[in-house]
């Protein structure tokens, strides 16, 4: 197995040279310790430390012989000929970074015999291929969750860059501005999406919850000039791209599909068309896809093209964190929820992740209950609630009758409840939706875009003087990357 024994033999004699050296040396494993006397001796200078015992060679002696492990870790001649290891402890921080390296390498070497070993088993059996990934995947993904690492650290090493921001924001208000999403309220609070944070989206079926979130990453990329990446686990990519660019374009997806756009809206499909070309949008449409699937994805295009903004639709549809299937419905959720925070503060990046809300706002509805949307809402997990910096709510209020609704029912003001968020006030604010264009409009831009209407008239099929159709060119797709 991997190990260093003169890194282990020179970590342990710095903490017998200098006492100051525990503070990093307590917050090893015994696991970082390969040899077993070494993780004996480990284990007795933490007993030490938490006792309050000054550890030197004589206390650490006695401890060892109290337990009855002296001799076996070569008795006081060994902890002495320690001592005469390193001159030093300058270099003490290099070789406790040994010791970590070696031991993930362990872990990994172990991990891929499990791997090897799980596969020629006869009963060890997978549904299929993907199966046996997923199997192989948590075990590397189990591994880079242990490695993960807080040191203490000092709040006044903190405080000049916290005030060379505030500096920062004092002569510049845009200085510290997230990626904006085209919404002017919710930009003004949250000061558009900033990196690190995981913003849920979540809403019954059918209110609108993945155009929202497409028009925010749309707008990313095409006004902010953002890499965004979508993963969508209900539509296609043909699908996804025809929202996209009938999105863009401001006009009707359904007249579209139909053949009824008009020359102005032809020419504006055209024009989107061009548009997306240049945007670096990337769409993943697996089916079944694990979190750790999705962050290892969004690693790699983050490093090979660079990554912005990712939004996910939907959580409720991603595949469980592991094969065996034992796990609850909710510690699958919360474990997949608690991953996408992890990418999102890994990858220094927002991530809109989409989610259903349970079905707890249609039982108070009609109860002279408030039937708006609640934290305790959010479907299969309280752990979403936690994981999130910003939750946010798509409500579609009920109309007092159906005569009062317009022809086009799809059309609606829809509430925006601001439900959490970590660094800001919460609000609400409303927004435009119109169905027809799968788009949701600041109020004061409806019938200003483009001159779009806000609800659109179906128009005569045109059949002249129209460009050859083409088949629309899709925004890169993420499965070419990887």
């Amino acid at each position: 197995m991997i190990h260093n024994l003169e890194a282990e033999q020179s970590v342990i004699a710095a903490v017998l040279l200098d006492n100051d050296c525990l503070d990093v040396f307590t917050r090893l494993k015994p696991s970082h310790f390969y040899t077993p006397a070494h993780r004996t001796i480990y284990e007795a200078i933490c007993y030490l430390t938490n006792h309050n015992v000054a550890v030197d060679l004589v206390t650490l002696s006695e401890r060892l012989k109290n337990i009855g492990k002296l001799e076996a870790v070569g008795g006081n001649e060994y902890l002495t000929n320690l001592m005469d290891i390193i001159p030093s402890t300058v270099n003490f921080r290099h070789y406790v970074a040994i010791l970590r390296k070696d031991e993930t390498l362990r872990r990994l070497e172990k991990a891929s015999s499990e791997i090897t070993k799980s596969l020629n088993q006869p009963d060890k059996e997978f549904e299929d291929g993907h199966a046996a990934l997923q199997y192989a995947e948590k075990l590397i993904f189990d591994i880079s969750k242990e490695d993960e690492r807080q040191e203490l650290t000092k709040l006044s090493n903190e405080l000049p860059t916290v005030m060379n921001n505030f500096d920062l924001v004092q002569h510049n208000p845009e200085a510290l501005r997230g990626i904006r999403t085209g919404y002017t309220v919710l930009d003004s609070v949250t000061n558009g999406l900033q990196k690190g944070n995981l913003i849920i989206i979540g809403a019954r079926p059918s209110v609108g919850k993945t155009s929202f979130a497409m028009n925010i990453a749309l707008h990313a990329a095409l006004k902010e000039k953002a890499k965004v990446a979508v993963f969508s686990l209900e539509m296609n990519k043909t699908e996804l791209t025809n929202r996209a660019i009938c999105s863009v374009a401001r006009v009707s997806l359904s007249h579209a599909l139909h053949g009824e756009l008009t020359p102005e809206e032809w020419q504006r499909l055209w024009d989107a068309n061009a548009k997306l070309q240049k945007a670096d949008v990337f769409i993943d449409t697996s089916g079944s896809i694990t979190a750790a699937e999705i962050m290892r994805k969004c690693m790699r295009l983050k490093r090979e093209h660079g990554l912005d903004l990712v939004m996910i639709d939907y959580l409720g549809l991603m595949a469980a964190p592991n094969a065996n299937g034992r796990e609850s419905r909710q510690e699958q959720v919360a474990a997949n929820s608690r991953m996408m925070k992890m990418m999102a503060k890994e990858l220094e990046i927002p991530v809109l992740l989409l989610s259903q809300l349970n079905r707890g706002i249609e039982a108070r509805t009609g109860k002279n209950e408030n039937d708006e949307p609640m934290l305790s809402d959010l479907r299969e997990s309280g752990a979403i609630e936690q994981d999130a910096d910003i939750v946010m709510f798509i409500h579609k209020p009920k109309t007092e009758t159906q005569s009062e609704q317009n022809q086009h029912s799809r059309d609606y003001e829809a509430k925006i409840i601001i439900a959490k968020n970590r660094s800001g006030p919460t609000p609400y604010f409303k927004l435009q939706f119109i169905g027809e264009l799968t788009t949701f409009m600041n109020p004061e831009d409806v019938n200003k875009t483009n001159g779009v209407a806000s609800v659109p008239v179906p128009a005569t099929k045109v059949k002249a003087n129209l460009p050859d159709i083409v088949p629309l060119a899709t925004p890169s797709d993420i499965n070419d990357v990887f």
